[in-house]
Order: structure tokens, then sequence, then C-alpha cells
């Protein structure tokens, strides 16, 4: 992993050592004049920085503001996706196969479902556990019944009797305009390429639908092309669509 570090005060050194060491590397003081990719923990929490980003300030998850803020304020306008998980008498055990910014998790909390969301990313973990960390009572209730692993979720073979639903959402080339806005997109393709992370989509999905799961949902650019053949119903959007598998 070609990523360093550092902390900001005396303050958070131990903290930082901790988190350093549980991803293979060595918490060191903050310098202004480092050239390369970093992560930071000072007093707003834990960042991430690359030079080659397209934004100029460093990556910081906030679940309490920004997009993920207003999205969850306005969760009972999320029919797409509301529509693609259907309706249930019971809360939904959901898979979260590619937890990225957890913007779609939190929805499904939101709704009252319980969520293991992976992330296969360490840097991105880190990250969102930081965030989550300083969210405090603002998601208290929806956090319980939240798990957040990090690893592949093409490993949960021996686990998917206990979900419901699988929710399969592959990153993808963000275009010049993206509703995350501010250079996040971005920034998440730098974080894979500090870990030389290059995953097969097409691949994970036939691993993925081999699970025994009532349902499976993946996520789609609205003109990309299906996975596999044999979907049973799609919830297309403007720019998006849900392809359901059951």
């Amino acid at each position: 992993m070609n990523c360093s570090f550092f902390y900001t005060t005396e303050t958070d050194k131990s903290h930082a050592e901790i988190l350093a060491s549980s991803i293979g590397l060595d918490a060191l003081p903050s310098r202004n004049d480092f050239p390369g990719a970093f992560l930071e923990l000072g007093s707003s929490g834990l960042s991430f920085f690359h030079p080659d980003a397209r934004a100029s300030n460093k990556f910081h998850i906030d679940f309490t503001s920004g997009s993920s803020g207003w999205r969850l304020k306005r969760a009972d306008h999320e029919k797409l996706i509301k529509k693609a998980l259907g309706k249930s008498d019971k809360p939904l055990n959901i898979l979260d196969c590619t937890a990225g910014l957890l913007q779609d998790t939190l929805l499904f909390l939101s709704l009252g479902h319980q969520v293991t969301a992976v992330e296969q990313s360490k840097l991105l973990y880190l990250l969102l556990q930081d965030a989550l960390s300083r969210s405090g009572d603002s998601y208290a209730n929806l956090l319980d019944n939240l798990t957040l692993t990090q690893g592949n979720a093409c490993t949960f073979t021996a686990e998917a009797s206990n979900f419901d639903v699988i929710y399969f959402d592959p990153m993808y080339p963000a275009p010049k305009k993206t509703a995350l806005g501010s250079g996040q997109m971005d920034y998440l393709a730098k974080i894979l390429e500090t870990e030389m992370l290059q995953n097969d989509p097409q691949k994970d999905f036939e691993v993925l639908q081999l699970m025994p799961v009532k349902k499976m949902i993946v996520k789609r650019p609205i003109k990309a092309e299906a996975f596999a053949t044999g979907i049973n119903y799609q919830v297309s959007g403007k720019t998006t669509r849900f392809d359901i598998y059951i």
C-alpha cells in the first residue's frame, strides 16, 4: 500500500498508532511537505489526501451533512430503491456487498432493515468507522442494525442463508457531473488506486448470484449492459436502474 499515516497533535498519537497498525502502517507527526498519499487523524477526525485527486481538499466523510444527510432526511422519497426492495411484512436482512460511502446502506437502515455492509478497501473502511464514531446520537437507533465489516463480499457464501437480500452496486466510471459532487467519486477511485484494488464486477456478480437468497438487487447505470439474462424485473430512473433477480 503506497500510503502514509499522520497525526496532527500528540493527543491524537495513541489512537493514530492503533489505526495505522491495523493496516500495517506507522503513525508519524504530520508534515506539510509530504508529496504522496496519506491518511491524517486530527481534531475533525480521519481524512485522506491524494496529490493527484481532482479536489484540493482532503477527503472526509460526514454522515450528518452533505448528500448523505440530505438523502436520509428525504428517505421516504427514495421511491426507486424502495420499489426494488419490495414490500415486506418484517425487516429484511440485507448484505450490502459494496459499502462505498454507506449512502444506500443508511437508506436501508432508515427503512427499518438490518444491514451487513462489506467494504473491501482498508482505507475506506477506516474512514467509514471514523465517520460512524462521530455521528453521535444522530443515527444511534439506525446504527444498532448495522454491521460494517472489511473484506470481500464474495467470501460470505457460508453465511448467505442468513440474508434475505443481496445488494450489489459495483463502482463504475463517474460522469463529469456526479450526484456525490466535490470530487468524491474521484477520491474513491484514488483510494482503490492507492491500495491497488482491481475487481472484476462481472466475476463478482457471478459468485454472488450463486448465494441462496430470496432476492439479488444490482444497481447499474441506466444504459449499461446487464451482468446476466434472467432478470425478473427492473426499476428504472433517469440515470440509474436496479436489476432484480429472484
